[in-house]
Protein backbone atom coordinates (compact mmCIF):
# COMPACT_ATOMS: atom_id res chain seq x y z
CA UNK A 1 0.00 0.00 0.00
CA UNK A 2 1.87 2.95 -1.08
CA UNK A 3 0.92 6.52 -0.30
CA UNK A 4 0.83 9.27 -2.18
CA UNK A 5 1.62 12.82 -1.82
CA UNK A 6 -0.05 15.52 -3.51
CA UNK A 7 0.13 18.91 -3.23
CA UNK A 8 -3.36 20.40 -2.98
CA UNK A 9 -4.44 24.24 -3.66
CA UNK A 10 -7.02 25.43 -0.92
CA UNK A 11 -9.84 28.02 -2.06
CA UNK A 12 -12.14 28.51 0.82
CA UNK A 13 -14.88 31.83 0.48
CA UNK A 14 -16.41 32.65 3.73
CA UNK A 15 -16.40 30.50 6.67
CA UNK A 16 -19.31 27.62 5.69
CA UNK A 17 -17.03 24.09 4.96
CA UNK A 18 -19.63 23.34 2.45
CA UNK A 19 -17.81 26.23 0.16
CA UNK A 20 -13.99 25.22 0.45
CA UNK A 21 -12.46 23.64 -2.89
CA UNK A 22 -9.58 21.51 -2.95
CA UNK A 23 -7.83 20.90 -6.55
CA UNK A 24 -4.42 19.00 -6.97
CA UNK A 25 -1.71 20.87 -8.04
CA UNK A 26 1.66 18.31 -8.41
CA UNK A 27 2.11 15.13 -6.99
CA UNK A 28 4.71 12.15 -6.50
CA UNK A 29 3.26 8.47 -6.82
CA UNK A 30 4.25 6.23 -4.48
CA UNK A 31 3.58 2.94 -6.66
CA UNK A 32 6.55 0.67 -4.81
CA UNK A 33 5.74 1.69 -1.51
CA UNK A 34 8.97 3.64 -0.81
CA UNK A 35 7.36 6.24 1.20
CA UNK A 36 5.49 4.44 2.31
CA UNK A 37 7.59 1.59 4.11
CA UNK A 38 9.73 4.66 5.06
CA UNK A 39 7.15 6.47 6.99
CA UNK A 40 6.42 2.85 8.91
CA UNK A 41 9.86 2.08 9.85
CA UNK A 42 10.61 6.13 10.64
CA UNK A 43 11.10 7.22 13.98
CA UNK A 44 9.98 10.31 13.70
CA UNK A 45 6.67 11.96 15.16
CA UNK A 46 5.11 12.93 12.06
CA UNK A 47 6.56 10.70 9.55
CA UNK A 48 5.31 7.88 12.20
CA UNK A 49 1.53 9.24 12.04
CA UNK A 50 1.48 8.15 8.21
CA UNK A 51 -0.85 5.36 7.27
CA UNK A 52 -0.93 3.37 4.63
CA UNK A 53 -4.34 3.15 4.80
CA UNK A 54 -6.09 6.42 4.86
CA UNK A 55 -5.39 10.43 4.67
CA UNK A 56 -3.22 12.56 6.61
CA UNK A 57 -3.73 16.07 5.70
CA UNK A 58 -0.46 18.80 6.67
CA UNK A 59 -0.87 22.52 6.39
CA UNK A 60 1.24 25.02 5.95
CA UNK A 61 1.98 24.96 10.04
CA UNK A 62 3.10 21.25 9.74
CA UNK A 63 5.96 21.89 7.60
CA UNK A 64 8.58 23.54 9.46
CA UNK A 65 8.28 20.06 11.40
CA UNK A 66 7.74 17.71 8.08
CA UNK A 67 10.66 19.53 6.15
CA UNK A 68 13.07 18.80 9.05
CA UNK A 69 12.15 14.97 9.55
CA UNK A 70 12.50 14.68 5.74
CA UNK A 71 15.90 16.13 6.03
CA UNK A 72 16.90 13.77 8.59
CA UNK A 73 15.64 10.86 6.83
CA UNK A 74 17.49 12.48 3.34
CA UNK A 75 21.19 12.04 5.73
CA UNK A 76 20.25 8.56 6.77
CA UNK A 77 19.87 6.72 3.34
CA UNK A 78 22.62 6.07 0.47
CA UNK A 79 19.61 4.50 -1.38
CA UNK A 80 19.36 6.23 -4.74
CA UNK A 81 15.94 5.50 -5.42
CA UNK A 82 14.98 6.71 -1.90
CA UNK A 83 17.05 10.03 -1.69
CA UNK A 84 15.05 11.13 -5.17
CA UNK A 85 11.87 10.07 -3.69
CA UNK A 86 12.91 12.03 -0.57
CA UNK A 87 13.89 14.87 -2.51
CA UNK A 88 10.65 15.05 -4.33
CA UNK A 89 8.41 15.29 -1.43
CA UNK A 90 10.47 17.57 -0.09
CA UNK A 91 10.55 19.91 -3.20
CA UNK A 92 6.25 19.84 -2.10
CA UNK A 93 6.98 19.81 1.50
CA UNK A 94 8.69 23.35 0.44
CA UNK A 95 5.93 24.60 -2.22
CA UNK A 96 3.36 23.71 0.50
CA UNK A 97 5.10 25.85 3.04
CA UNK A 98 5.53 29.03 0.57
CA UNK A 99 1.69 29.94 0.33
CA UNK A 100 -1.19 29.99 3.25
CA UNK A 101 -3.63 28.11 0.62
CA UNK A 102 -1.73 24.98 -0.36
CA UNK A 103 -1.91 21.49 1.95
CA UNK A 104 -0.38 18.30 1.83
CA UNK A 105 -1.93 15.37 1.49
CA UNK A 106 -0.31 12.38 2.14
CA UNK A 107 -2.95 10.15 0.54
CA UNK A 108 -3.09 6.21 1.91
CA UNK A 109 -4.21 3.60 -0.74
Amino acid sequence: MGVDVLLMSVEQKGTSPKRRQVRPVEMVLDPLDRFSRLCATSRRPMLGRVDPCRTLVLTRADMPQFISELEAELTEHDDRETRDLLDQVLGLARRCQARDAHELHLDGD
